[in-house]
């Protein structure tokens, strides 16, 4: 079979899903092609397409002259040509689209689910639903607590303004593809939603990456890297540490409190306090100003076995996300038997047993958050689960989920036919 993945510019990152789930498709005798916006990658099967500036420009001018400034900056029009895509599009068995918001215009969406091609949405974040809010530091209405958020309500003629999205967002709802979720919170968030709730939703884990789930001793792992090996390590790994949905000013709090009511306590083990953290990602302004817990930020880790080591060296890992398709990070540190405490959204409700291997917390719950760290990084029996990584792991490689999608992919391939 020949397949056509349909992504954005982000081919690090979180797109390295995108690029897993290609590699694994070629090393089970199947093509495959990306089509990506700008990011220059070194291989001939993924192609890079560039933003048509003349038509974007022009819709830009229209909405300027007609004061519908609310548009005029919200990059929702058509950003290609269809031309530029059209002979991949034909020659392509499957087509998986991750994103139709920055790359594909009303016109190519439409062309696309009338080729009578199979066809999987495969959103990894919460934009393709929510219109692109992603909960970030720009919204100042629910900037401490979005769970009040009306565009989670997914009510879209309320709550997003944006015409050429709602316009896609009508196509979806018309022609009901099957849409490709990788956890069972995203999938009943989904049966809540206008737009998604009559199509059909198949879960498929997101492959973990291979290189990063390699085994090495947590004392080789903190020599390699120069780690203190006595000190208790709690890393935050995100792409970008200030995303508000992402909840690194909730996990400020938490950490607070766990200086507060453990760090700072003259009646505990002085010897105990010797506690770091550190942060993975695009720092941007996420900052912390605390007396015992020292910080580290080590930026963008663009190497797989250095991130596999410091999940390998940490002794927890905090995942405080409060609206997630993943995170990720979550499903490669299940794969490294490091525990984590994590908020009850998105994949952690998958793969994490409290008091198995971490902790599930209620969303902005901050002192459970701190006792369910201070759990693990103080207690001597070990939450590291090896049976249930295991287990996990079998139904959560990068080969499983490519071998998924072509089983689905022959199925209505051949229903088609008939």
């Amino acid at each position: 079979m020949k397949f056509l993945l349909i992504a954005n510019n982000d081919t690090d990152g979180i797109g390295q899903t995108v690029v897993n789930l290609f590699n694994n498709l070629i090393k089970k005798g199947h093509d495959a092609k990306i089509i990506a916006l700008h990011k220059f990658i070194n291989h001939k099967n993924i192609i890079r397409i560039k933003r048509s500036f003349l038509p974007r420009l022009f819709a830009l001018s229209l909405d300027f002259l007609k004061k519908d400034f609310k548009d005029l900056f919200g990059f929702d029009h058509s950003t290609i040509k269809y031309v530029d895509i059209e002979k991949y599009i034909e020659e392509a068995d499957v087509i998986i689209i991750y994103t139709f918001r920055k790359i594909i215009s009303n016109n190519i969406l439409e062309k696309l689910f009338s080729s009578g091609k199979p066809i999987y949405l495969r959103p990894l974040d919460m934009e393709m639903i929510t219109g692109g809010c992603h909960f970030n530091q720009k919204c100042k209405k629910y900037k401490s607590d979005c769970s009040n958020c009306p565009k989670l309500r997914f009510n879209e003629l309320v709550t997003l303004p944006k015409k050429n999205l709602i316009a896609k967002k009508k196509i979806v709802r018309n022609f009901r593809p099957k849409i490709i979720v990788q956890n069972n919170y995203v999938k009943n968030l989904l049966k809540t939603s206008s737009i998604f709730k009559s199509s059909k939703t198949i879960k498929i884990s997101v492959g973990v990456n291979a290189n990063r789930s390699k085994f090495y001793l947590k004392k080789k792992a903190r020599k390699i890297l120069g780690i203190d090996r006595n000190e208790k390590i709690i890393l935050f790994a995100i792409y970008n540490l200030s995303s508000y949905n992402k909840g690194g000013h909730l996990l400020k709090k938490s950490l607070k409190i766990l200086e507060d009511k453990f760090l700072n306590n003259k009646n505990y083990n002085k010897d105990l306090v010797n506690v770091r953290l550190i942060t993975l990602g695009n720092k941007n302004d996420f900052s912390l100003d605390l007396d015992k817990i020292k910080w580290s930020h080590k930026g963008c880790i663009s190497s797989d076995k250095q991130l596999n080591l410091y999940y390998r060296s940490a002794d927890v890992l905090v995942s405080p996300s409060l609206y997630d398709f993943g995170p990720h990070v979550v499903n490669e540190s299940v794969s490294n038997d490091l525990p984590v405490v994590a908020f009850e959204v998105g994949s952690a409700k998958d793969v994490i047993v409290s008091g198995v291997n971490g902790f599930l917390v209620p969303c902005y719950d901050n002192l459970k958050f701190a006792n369910s760290v201070q759990k693990i990084i103080f207690n001597k029996n070990s939450l590291r689960n090896n049976s249930l990584r295991k287990k996990i792991n079998s139904f959560r490689s990068a080969a499983y989920e490519a071998k998924s999608f072509i089983k689905i992919s022959y199925k209505d391939i051949k229903n088609k036919k008939n």
